[in-house]
């Protein structure tokens, strides 16, 4: 196959370090890609990779410099990102995209821990429980990990919950605040800074990795309190 320049390319990103760019949005097919090149560099580990480290859209492999120019890196790695776009094209990478964990997780919406639920229902022109439903309905995505320890970015959130960033971020948001910005939601895993809008707070926070798939599941202040007994 053929493979299109436009898909993808190699940036030099360090002296040790590469990587392979695919096209720049948030997309499952995409971050799949992205996923899938990972599984297969780690599984047939070649020209001295030490790393390999996924985002959305890249992924960044370092390698040891010393024995293996970036010339010989590119050489091994193009036939993954080659066999990447094939599984994409024969439909095989649909399978490997829906074959993560699936995570249900009870989130209580009431305004006591959805610090911005009622702004965010007030935007949407509808009531907090439009918001509920419209955050509950779909099966979200794990497209990475970072920004701190635990923290997962998933999507896609309903076109009609994307709202932006608060123009001047909180100090300090409660741990498990289940939270949205643009297309993505998250639950914060620790007290720390953000500017997500905060639509509840999750019982629990089981360990999300890249390619796993959520689901929340409203609950109500009582049904909280006693799951958050229950765990204690």
């Amino acid at each position: 196959m053929l493979i299109a320049e436009q898909e993808w390319r190699f940036v030099t990103a360090a002296a040790d370090a590469l990587m392979i760019e695919f096209a720049a949005q948030i997309d499952l097919t995409i971050n799949a890609q992205v996923h899938r090149l990972v599984q297969l560099i780690q599984t047939h580990d070649g020209a001295g990779i030490i790393e390999v480290v996924p985002s959305y859209r890249s992924v960044l492999v370092y390698y040891d410099v010393l024995n293996h120019s970036e010339a010989q890196v590119r050489n091994s790695l193009a036939p993954w990102v080659s066999q990447v776009l094939d599984e994409r094209e024969s439909g095989a990478l649909q399978q490997f995209q829906n074959s993560g964990t699936l995570h249900q997780i009870q989130v209580c919406y009431d305004a006591e821990f959805g610090l911005d639920i009622v702004a965010v229902a007030d935007a949407l022109g509808g009531t907090i429980e439009d918001v509920i439903k419209l955050h509950t309905a779909p099966e979200y995505h794990v497209y990475t990990l970072g920004f701190a320890p635990r923290f997962a970015y998933l999507g896609d959130v309903d076109e009609r919950l994307r709202l932006p960033r608060h123009a001047t971020p909180r100090q300090k948001v409660p741990a498990g605040s289940v939270a949205i910005a643009g297309q993505q939601t998250a639950i914060y895993p620790s007290v720390s800074p953000g500017g997500w809008q905060i639509l509840g707070r999750a019982a629990h926070l089981p360990e999300l990795k890249a390619g796993d798939r959520v689901r929340f599941i409203a609950v109500s202040a009582n049904e909280f309190a006693q799951l958050q007994e229950s765990q204690s």
